[in-house]
């Protein structure tokens, strides 16, 4: 029940090569598509997608009653056998950094996988499961792009085409108003036969910006896209926004995540903090931060007699410290550690992550053969996971 075939879109719809976009775009209007096929008597040659529309098409102000759709659609239909794997499916599309991918049956072309059915066949198969955990902070794309109302749909997709992004945050004097994306651009501008230079971002019936806090699992965001029907989500944090999560960050993040077998080059061990800063526990904490400081570090191992017995982190001391009122040059370090939450050096980042979450701790302390050999902190974890997870986020929004 894994083959291409069972998650494809079959209704193929289509324009001949000697469609206009806006004919195209009308037709994508109608039946509500994110890409049209483009050929005639079955024999498709290229497809045309909303992506195509907001980064080739737009950003140079052609008229979409005198510009072809063959003029902006240059590149073959990759496509595969619909009877391979899902999973053979979306390493394609990440290889070719593609959002759609036509699938075959005896070389003829019987449907349109795109990247929002790989999101949904990932979250139906692995989204249930007791070890989903990721939170949203780790996967989202942390580039927010905003964009005041007062200015042309035009402006708009030359700075979405510029950053390769599907979505701007549309901002009235500086207050968020909503969202336009590449479906705005394609259902209600060039299918409405608006111009792109005299339209008014403040103009146009523009998208809601649904949002969700930032700790919340990639789980939860996933059925807030669906109950709401929109392929972005505002991500927040203390009620400022902070990133955006896409459609397509769904399906690298359930392949990431489920699809990949553990290997040696994610052991925690690879990634930890080798370099072991300690300070008696008989120390201040201003003594404490001074240390912070010169290492550029955000937690310590506290020792007594060469032995550790906690550790302390800047989140500690600005909880009860700052929070307290406490002064910290009298308050010592012992008053505030706790005790170190500990995990194999050979354990995955992913085993680290899932010990974070159950602990509420930003540290552990790695051990190999029960002896102390570094830290690894949220902050390597989220490096870890952002450089992982850009390899397999090639696929254009």
């Amino acid at each position: 029940m894994d083959e291409i075939r069972y998650f494809m879109e079959e209704n193929l719809i289509s324009v001949e090569p000697t469609a206009t976009v806006a004919e195209a775009t009308q037709k994508m209007r109608l039946h509500s598509i994110s890409s049209i096929l483009i050929g005639k008597g079955g024999q498709y040659t290229d497809l045309l997608t909303d992506t195509d529309l907001c980064r080739k098409f737009a950003p140079t102000d052609m008229n979409p009653e005198r510009t072809l759709v063959t003029q902006i659609t240059n590149t073959p239909i990759i496509s595969m056998d619909g009877k391979r794997l899902m999973e053979d499916a979306y390493e394609c599309m990440r290889s070719n950094n593609i959002r759609h991918l036509g699938v075959t049956e005896e070389n003829n072309l019987i449907g349109i996988l795109s990247v929002k059915d790989f999101a949904n066949y990932f979250h139906n198969k692995f989204g249930q499961q007791d070890g989903e955990k990721g939170e949203i902070q780790y996967f989202m794309n942390g580039s927010v792009l905003s964009i005041e109302a007062k200015e042309s749909v035009l402006k708009a997709t030359q700075k979405m085409a510029k950053h390769k992004v599907g979505c701007l945050i549309v901002l009235d004097n500086g207050k968020v108003k909503g969202t336009f994306s590449e479906s705005n651009l394609t259902m209600d501008v060039i299918a409405q036969g608006l111009s792109l230079d005299n339209t008014r971002l403040s103009s146009l019936v523009i998208g809601k910006l649904v949002f969700i806090d930032s700790t919340q699992v990639m789980n939860d965001a996933y059925l807030k896209m669906r109950e709401n029907n929109i392929r972005h989500l505002a991500i927040s944090r203390d009620q400022k926004i902070i990133g955006i999560l896409s459609t397509k960050d769904f399906a690298n993040y359930y392949s990431f995540t489920f699809g990949q077998s553990p290997s040696e080059e994610d052991q925690i061990d690879n990634f930890m903090q080798e370099n072991l800063v300690k300070i008696s526990q008989t120390s201040s904490v201003f003594e404490a931060a001074q240390v912070m400081k010169k290492y550029k570090i955000g937690a310590l191992l506290v020792t007594r007699d060469d032995a550790i017995t906690g550790i302390v982190t800047d989140e500690i001391f600005t909880r009860n410290v700052l929070g307290e009122n406490l002064n910290p040059k009298t308050t010592l370090v012992s008053d505030l550690m706790i005790k170190p939450t500990l995990i194999d050096g050979t354990e995955s980042m992913d085993s680290a992550l899932n010990c974070m979450h159950r602990n509420d701790v930003r540290y552990l302390v790695t051990t190999k053969d029960a002896v102390i050999k570094g830290i690894i902190s949220l902050k390597d974890l989220t490096i870890y996971f952002k450089r992982k997870f850009v390899s397999a986020q090639d696929i254009d929004e």
